[in-house]
């Protein structure tokens, strides 16, 4: 039996999923690795895929959550990695991953090492450079999210897996990352273990994606209304950002009426902008003069998925 099981959702073009295999192929701990092609899909695999994978499983499309579950389940190894099939791993990224599951975690998260070299794709990656080194400094933090992710094999059966009522790729895995915390199953954050990604690679992709976080996120906030506060990983600034947005953008139409008002309230955002000024200086300084524009576009786009999620649902 191996020690691990690597476990790759996957629909779309075969091809995409090519690099990810490969580097799961190259990790310094292959020989520990068991990796687990679930597709979400009755379609089966072409040979230069299956031959990348130990096994593939498929079944009927009903999404990410479904698939995953499908892939850990259908193993018996203690330790569950996850990775989604757009993320390209280092090579060490395996080993250091298992390292804190072993132990000292109960789950573990890795970080994106990069995201793409258009100027929003540079700026997402800043926001996640935000968010790391707000959890370096967290005693506890609440997300394991899948792009890089790793739990042990008894708290996921013990939790159930993950919620296959989550019919897009949208915010299960805090879902299940909230219940394991609520339980009292402690998450590692691991920020040397890298995978590349390809971030959202244009404005209205990026702005469409916060709104549906937006609305995902305050629905999952009912059922654990303490996370609403703090969950670790979320920056209270960008929290002040998303409800002065919408009041920013009105104002800067009426600057002509009331100047000081939009003065006032522009000059208030900017503070708020520091810490993620403070990320993109240390990491991609030439995204500098752009990051107040992307914290307001960012905040519009929560705002209004909030919105939505508040007095409109899931659908």
């Amino acid at each position: 039996m191996f020690e691990v099981a690597v476990i790759v959702p996957f629909r779309g073009e075969w091809n995409s999923l090519l690099p990810t295999l490969r580097a799961l192929n190259a990790q310094t701990i292959r020989s520990s690795l068991f990796i687990v092609l679930s597709i979400d899909s009755m379609e089966k695999p072409p040979p230069e895929i299956a031959e990348l994978a130990d096994t593939c499983v498929n079944g009927e499309q009903a999404g990410p959550a479904t698939a995953r579950n499908r892939g850990w389940r259908t193993v018996s190894e203690p330790f569950i990695l996850f990775i989604d099939s757009d993320c390209i791993p280092e090579p060490v990224w395996a080993q250091r991953m298992i390292c804190k599951l072993k132990n000292e975690y109960e789950a573990v998260k890795g970080v994106y090492s990069s995201g793409g070299s258009k100027l929003i794709q540079r700026l997402a990656q800043v926001e996640f450079e935000e968010r790391y080194r707000l959890m370096k400094r967290a005693e506890i933090i609440h997300l394991a999210d899948t792009y890089s992710a790793g739990f042990r094999r008894d708290w996921l059966e013990k939790l159930g897996g993950f919620n296959q009522s989550f019919p897009l790729p949208e915010h299960e895995d805090v879902d299940l990352s909230w219940r394991l915390t609520e339980a009292g199953g402690r998450i590692g954050f691991v920020p040397d273990a890298r995978v590349v990604h390809t971030h959202r690679p244009c404005w209205a992709a990026y702005f469409r994606m916060k709104y549906r976080r937006g609305k995902w996120r305050i629905m999952l906030v009912r059922k654990f209304p303490a996370r609403a506060v703090s969950d670790g990983y979320t920056p209270q600034t960008l929290k002040l950002q998303m409800l002065l947005s919408v009041p920013v953008v009105f104002s800067l139409f009426l600057l002509p009426f009331f100047p000081a008002v939009t003065v006032s309230l522009v000059l208030f955002f900017l503070l708020l902008c520091i810490p993620i000024l403070v990320a993109a200086a240390t990491t991609d300084t030439s995204t500098l003069l752009f990051v107040p524009f992307f914290a307001l576009w960012r905040g519009t786009a929560l705002f209004l998925g909030v919105l939505r999620g508040l007095i409109g649902g899931a659908s």
